[in-house]
């Protein structure tokens, strides 16, 4: 090969090695500069306020700062069904189906927030029309009960402890966010179990409350209610940036809601298409919102007890085992 040859040789190998190196030095920023496609599972219910936040309040844009193209995905059957499928990439589960099946095929699901009903502001009641005839827990017996879908779990918890007491033979009516408003109305229950913000809202449709506190009087004082969860999968490989960014606007949007409870109220109200005359919010108590750092590992451990003293689940995974650690989500 002639000293000419060998010159052009290297002068195409030297440009080859810089725009490797440009490649290699410029491809990671250049990923960092695109923002990440995140589907998020969301109803109109408390579990899912930290992702409206996040992408309505006008103070805090928690996506756009993180660099997030956020897709809402409405849930349309259980949401610990729906991540295990893929149909979202975040969703916010009950902590009571989360601790029974946070694996499957080979993979788990962790949590990087939580949702809990504290034992000092009671969040659910057994609400009755103004006119109704009944006037004590007992009444319900032989009475038709109405409830959300999505909180069955929790009728049941309480109706097992009520039959301890001789109050039998309810039946049960699970209905949908759209039916509860006018489920009186259309006299397809006597009674209503219901949690914040539903409690509140027909509470100020001038409805009774029979008795309040049902959870920390009949399953446990503090319960875990909801997860924020992904798929451990979702962290790893192309998907590992957008799960650090969705962390991140999450612990912030938690953070910003836990110091900005009329946020949580306006939001809300806006999702469910409330009217709201400054009465309402008066009416609706919010729970406390637990970035990942925050979680009370006790309060779950204590649950998941309850749960297995009731025939319900096992204590064979540690509580801590069901959140994520800091270090999933370093960079």
């Amino acid at each position: 090969m002639s000293i000419k040859a060998r010159e052009r040789l290297l002068n195409v190998l030297i440009v080859i090695g810089v725009v490797v190196l440009l490649f290699v030095v410029g491809y990671p920023q250049y990923k960092e500069s695109l923002p990440s496609k995140i589907k998020i599972g969301v109803d109109k219910s408390y579990g899912s306020l930290p992702f409206y936040v996040a992408k309505k309040d006008t103070l805090r844009r928690y996506f756009a700062i993180e660099k997030i193209e956020p897709e809402l995905v409405e849930i349309t059957g259980d949401p610990l069904q729906g991540i295990k499928d893929g149909l979202y990439d975040i969703v916010v589960v009950p902590w009571y189906s989360f601790l029974i099946s946070p694996s499957y095929n080979g993979d788990t699901l962790k949590a990087c927030g939580s949702i809990e009903l504290k034992s000092g502001k009671v969040l659910d009641a057994i609400i009755i029309p103004e006119k109704s005839r009944i006037r004590r827990l007992k009444d319900i017996k032989g009475k038709r009960l109405g409830y959300l879908a999505n909180d069955e779990y929790i009728v049941n918890l309480i109706l097992t402890r009520l039959e301890e007491d001789e109050i039998t033979d309810i039946e049960r009516v699970p209905l949908q966010v759209e039916e509860i408003t006018s489920a009186f109305v259309d006299e397809k229950v006597d009674a209503l179990y219901l949690l914040d913000p539903y409690r509140g809202y027909m509470v100020y449709q001038n409805h009774k409350v029979l008795f309040q506190g049902l959870i920390s009087y009949f399953v446990i004082p503090t319960m875990p209610y909801a997860a924020i969860v992904m798929r451990k999968s979702f962290l790893k490989d192309e998907n590992r940036l957008a799960g650090i960014r969705i962390k991140n606007a999450v612990d912030a949007t938690l953070s910003y809601m836990t110091k900005n409870p009329a946020i949580v109220k306006k939001v809300i109200i806006e999702i469910n298409d409330w009217y709201d005359d400054g009465e309402l919010s008066l009416n609706i108590r919010i729970p406390e919102y637990q970035r990942l750092s925050d979680i009370n590992l006790k309060n779950i451990e204590i649950f998941q007890t309850e749960l297995v003293r009731r025939g319900i689940g096992t204590c064979g995974i540690r509580p801590s085992e069901f959140l994520f650690d800091k270090t999933d989500f370093a960079r």
